[in-house]
């Protein structure tokens, strides 16, 4: 089988075979979509494929189609027809999942399914997630399901309300993504600073670069609490680019011990770093393979 992992800034391809990714490899994400096919039509030629094709995707999904939630991350990327493209390339079955549903059943398989209520949740781009609750990945009819990301937050960000590319106000991405960090470090600074430096600036102890990572941790430790006082969760795991930043994490632990004890749940860096969601989408289409 092939894996694909379709996000806002990456796309990722490897083999899948027995439960590992072999001859992975990354390409930046097209900004046009003429560029994005060609881009899919060179991997489909590199990556031939006769059984499945396993898709890890950003958005929301209904098995064929694909939604953008937040409209500005791809531009081209609302109800398009993917299942469709990516059959006509590959010669093959597709199945598409959400890139955050499949980060969090990659997590629960990985850690030995020993947490049956977990949460993943990636800090990148953008902000997703995903749920498995009593053992069982949470998808919903549209795929939507764990996608907490666009959760209105109480903690606002630093340069005042925004609305989201979703359409709703101050939802957690507008706090904690990478594109949040810069945006906010931006306005304050008076000059254009990316996330990458904001969290060198953070390492740094710099005044500001600490206020906006700190205020993102506490954005994402409330999301933990709402979370668990709703669904009872039992573990959290934290991926994304933003989110594997080293201090992030950190961060988050440090921002819990403002919430309660009971609502404080323990949150680790994502075991399979970066490559969650392809190694996620594996194990998931084993999975229905194995129950069909």
């Amino acid at each position: 089988m092939i894996v694909l992992d379709i996000g806002g800034t990456k796309i990722a391809i490897a083999r899948w075979y027995n439960g590992e990714l072999q001859d992975r490899m990354q390409i930046p994400m097209p900004a046009s979509e003429p560029e994005w096919k060609k881009a899919m039509q060179s991997l489909a030629r590199q990556y031939p494929e006769k059984d499945r094709l396993g898709v890890a995707v950003t958005g929301s999904t209904d098995g064929r189609t694909i939604k953008a939630i937040n409209r500005n991350v791809i531009s081209f990327w609302n109800d398009y027809p993917l299942a469709e493209f990516l059959e006509g390339e590959w010669r093959c079955p597709v199945s598409l999942l959400n890139d955050a549903q499949a980060a969090a059943w990659g997590e629960f398989v990985e850690n030995a399914k020993q947490h049956r209520n977990l949460m993943f949740v990636t800090l990148s781009t953008g902000v997703g997630g995903g749920l498995v609750l009593d053992g069982e990945l949470r998808v919903g009819h549209l795929g939507l399901a764990g996608h907490v990301g666009h959760v209105s937050s109480a903690i606002k960000p630093l340069d005042g309300d925004r609305t989201c590319g979703c359409g709703r106000l101050n939802c957690l991405e507008t706090v904690a993504s990478g594109t949040a960090l810069a945006r906010q470090a931006t306005s304050l600074a008076g000059h254009a600073v990316d996330a990458v430096s904001v969290f060198a600036g953070f390492r740094a102890k710099e005044d500001l670069a600490v206020k906006i990572v700190t205020n993102s941790a506490l954005a994402v430790a409330q999301l933990i609490a709402d979370t668990h006082a709703t669904l009872g969760i039992e573990h959290v795991c934290i991926g994304g680019s933003v989110g594997l930043a080293p201090g992030m994490v950190d961060a988050i632990l440090s921002a819990q011990q403002a919430q309660p004890p009971l609502f404080r749940v323990p949150v680790q860096t994502a075991i399979l770093r970066e490559d969650a969601g392809l190694i996620g989408v594996g194990h998931w289409i084993s999975h229905l393979a194995r129950n069909d």
